[in-house]
């Protein structure tokens, strides 16, 4: 695996890990908690270091989620840990990262398919 299907692979873990265990809980449970808030706050950091490293075609084709908007909110607020929105973070953990861990697998997927694509006709000629 190539090192940018490594941090796509990473981050798609993380998405998945964080949507299970979060999207059981209702705001109320989870706006009590300050361990899941934290942990959040740091895991969604974690996420947007790598996706810094992804190269700029490969986030441009992430286009469906605001990565830039959520993920530099999160880290600035990981190192802050000041004034976190509850109620955003907790939509961001239920409502966002499904679909970020989704859009993930499909650039994962499709890369794959361009890879075994270009082996395949390399192989050809």
């Amino acid at each position: 695996m190539s090192l940018e299907g490594l941090y796509l692979y990473e981050i798609g873990q993380l998405a998945d890990k964080l949507t299970k265990e979060f999207s059981s809980l209702s705001y109320e449970e989870f706006a009590e908690d300050e361990e899941k808030i934290e942990s959040a706050v740091v895991r969604l950091a974690i996420m947007r270091e790598g996706w810094t490293w992804l190269p700029i075609d490969v986030r441009q084709e992430l286009v469906q989620i605001n990565w830039q908007a959520i993920a530099g909110k999160w880290n600035w607020q990981a190192h802050r840990h000041l004034g976190v929105d509850s109620r955003e973070l907790w939509e961001t953990l239920v409502l966002r990262l499904p679909q970020m861990g989704r859009e993930v697998e499909e650039l994962m997927a499709t890369k794959s398919e361009r890879r075994c694509y270009a082996v395949n006709n390399s192989e050809a000629d």
